[in-house]
């Protein structure tokens, strides 16, 4: 009697997409075969089993198990907070046959989080390539194109990085035009024991929690570290434009799990759209001396309530194509939005329905508009 597990997850994976064993038996011609697969999940430490499924065999006596459905639940959004652990997964297949109970065996633990990658992304997906572990070059989880990243001083912004649970050191310089350091802070001895970093990154944040010198700066560069494996060297620019005071900046949770952010300099235009309840009335009554009076001043057209509900609709300034490639298709298909204003952040709801992904040669230039749905309310009800 053996069980044999032929493939499995990567070590680290995203939660929303297939999660899946692939496993193996020699005694699948016993009468009333079945693999019995306990899924136990630690949340973040201790596994406990959550789940226990039926897999019969389907290619030969091989059979393959998705837990997908089960980690997309148990996965944690990153909402902003610095440092994640991240739950694990792992199952035991059994064998089962006959009323009796066979062998088994029991996969490695497989970590992950939460993210949804598309499937041209999702089959091309190589841990090494986002996971800090013994790699260098290993990418924060934003999709923004690199070399584009502009903030004000004011703005936030975030970088994100799974790394393997080392401490790690966040490496910031600062530069002027002509690439003369202005600063460098490394913050040392970071988040031992998680998973998932994320980086406040945003000028003012750096400057007053970090003491990092943004004199004569234009601008600055992120990387990551836990003495093992490394980041790339991300880059953000200090965006000096001139910008309407009207502006507004969006934050969104991308595919692979990371936050990412725009501003959408140009206008910011407010709309409410209410919506009327009422009823007509007779025309005509009684007064208080028990005549049948017909008074144009009490109406016959009568409204019980309004509700109303806010909308904003942003416009980017012109932009490069392969900044409105990535923020098309980057922002209207994320379910998590928030709007920046005050320097706090507000979830919001971006109804955009479609877009398209814009071609350089032949739209020669252009611009994003997006519309954002925000808090609705009601009058009185009379």
């Amino acid at each position: 009697m053996a069980i044999t597990i032929t493939q499995s997850p990567q070590v680290v994976t995203p939660s929303d997409n297939p999660v899946t064993w692939v496993f193996d038996s020699t005694q699948t011609t016993q009468p009333n075969f079945y693999y019995l697969i306990e899924v136990s999940i630690a949340n973040p430490t201790t596994f406990a089993v959550v789940e226990r499924h039926k897999v019969f065999p389907e290619f030969g006596s091989k059979a393959h198990f998705d837990a997908s459905s089960i980690t997309q639940r148990y996965a944690t959004i990153n909402n902003q907070e610095t440092a994640q652990i991240l739950p694990s997964i792992r199952i035991k297949i059994i064998e089962k046959y006959n009323g009796t109970t066979g062998a088994d065996a029991t996969s490695n633990d497989v970590l992950f989080w939460k993210a949804r990658l598309n499937k041209k992304d999702f089959v091309n997906y190589d841990h090494t390539g986002y996971y800090l572990n013994t790699t260098s070059g290993v990418k924060f989880l934003s999709l923004e194109p690199r070399g584009t990243a502009k903030v004000k001083y004011d703005d936030r912004f975030f970088l994100s990085v799974l790394t393997n649970g080392n401490a790690v050191d966040f490496t910031i310089n600062t530069y002027q035009s002509n690439g003369t350091l202005v600063d460098n802070v490394v913050l040392s001895g970071v988040g031992s024991g998680f998973n998932l970093m994320t980086l406040w990154s945003g000028i003012k944040t750096l400057e007053t929690l970090n003491s990092v010198d943004f004199t004569n700066a234009t601008y600055y560069t992120i990387e990551v570290s836990n003495g093992i494996g490394s980041s790339e060297v991300f880059r953000i620019d200090l965006d000096e434009s001139c910008q309407y005071s009207t502006r507004s900046r969006i934050h969104w949770n991308n595919e692979i799990g990371g936050i990412d952010s725009f501003t959408f300099g140009l206008l910011t235009r407010e709309k409410t759209n209410i919506e009327s309840f009422g009823y007509e009335r007779q025309f005509g009554s009684f007064d208080s001396t028990g005549a049948y009076d017909y008074d144009l001043k009490d109406g016959t057209v009568i409204d019980y309530l309004k509700q109303f509900s806010k909308e904003l609709e942003v416009t980017s300034d012109w932009m490069l194509q392969v900044v409105q490639n990535w923020l098309s298709q980057s922002l209207y298909t994320s379910p998590i939005a928030y709007l920046e204003q005050d320097a706090e952040l507000y979830r919001c709801k971006v109804t955009n329905t479609s877009f398209d992904k814009k071609i350089q040669e032949t739209d020669m230039v252009f611009q994003e508009v997006v519309t954002i749905e925000l808090e609705s309310d009601n009058s009185i009800n009379v």
